[in-house]
């Protein structure tokens, strides 16, 4: 008696979940008709996010309750409730990516048909182009920093104006290279000047300068930059100015990969306090 009292209360509970909603989705094909793509907006770049863009034609609404994004270069989730009618964006916080290949990803949605009567819950899987390979960009970038980040500890120094007036003066930001001894092989192979700043002459800049080792004693480089152009509008308008590209090499490092060098509010201000002088703006 107790063994089937057991069953019964078993089956009243499953009964009850059912009823609620709270049964696990049933694993089906990907739905023909779904498309979907990997992208990052220019504000995620400072935000950390990126999104999946889900585009509906299989001639039914649905609705997305979770969805997850999974490849060897990262993983990634969302979980919410929205409808793809005909499309929907979802948002997700980027964690640090891998070094690899591609942004290519396998993307896992647990969804179901809307309506009058709606469906079931279902999960599926199936595949999202980086079509526009920004978040392969975005892989690349963290890519190149752990790597170097890993390899020396790295130090932005106090900037400094060497000289004075247009022709005369230079701005100057020492960058101390530690080696910790633990990847030899990784190199730094150069900055990269800003659509508002280009690199003097004396800067190891990419792909000109030879790679420097992360190896042996430390050594300090110096980003020395002038102004690229001097319209003030140009500042006005400027977002990535100080966004100089260090650019570096090693086994598993992707050709020409690179990540932006990190600036405190203070190193900025120095930098961009240049141009005034230099411009003959004052």
């Amino acid at each position: 008696m107790r063994r089937i009292a057991v069953l019964a209360a078993g089956l009243l509970i499953g009964t009850a979940l059912a009823a609620c909603g709270t049964t696990e989705p049933r694993e089906t094909a990907w739905p023909d008709g779904l498309t979907a793509y990997l992208d990052q907006t220019r504000l995620q770049r400072n935000t950390g996010e990126a999104f999946v863009r889900l585009v509906n034609d299989t001639g039914s609404s649905i609705e997305v309750s979770r969805l997850e994004v999974d490849s060897d270069r990262f993983r990634a989730r969302w979980t919410g409730s929205e409808p793809v009618d005909p499309e929907m964006d979802f948002d997700f916080d980027m964690p640090r990516g891998k070094c690899g290949e591609g942004g290519d990803a396998d993307v896992t949605i647990t969804w179901r048909e809307t309506g009058e009567e709606a469906g079931e819950w279902r999960t599926s899987t199936g595949p999202a182009e980086d079509r526009y390979a920004n978040v392969d960009r975005l892989l690349d970038r963290d890519c190149a920093e752990r790597t170097l980040t890993e390899a020396a500890e790295i130090t932005v120094g106090d900037p400094r104006v060497e000289g004075a007036g247009k022709g005369s003066s230079v701005f100057v930001l020492p960058v101390t290279f530690t080696p910790t001894e633990k990847a030899p092989e990784v190199t730094f192979d150069g900055w990269e000047g800003t659509v508002l700043f280009q690199l003097a002459a004396e800067t190891p800049t990419w792909p000109r300068t030879a790679p420097h080792p992360m190896t042996g004693d430390p050594i300090t480089l110096e980003l020395r930059v002038l102004p690229a152009r001097c319209d003030p509008h140009a500042l006005a308008d400027d977002k990535v100015g100080s966004l100089f590209r260090v650019h570096v090499g090693g086994p598993e490092v992707p050709d020409g990969a690179s990540y932006f060098l990190p600036l405190s509010k203070a190193q900025k201000a120095a930098l961009y306090d240049f141009l005034p002088g230099y411009c003959g703006w004052e």
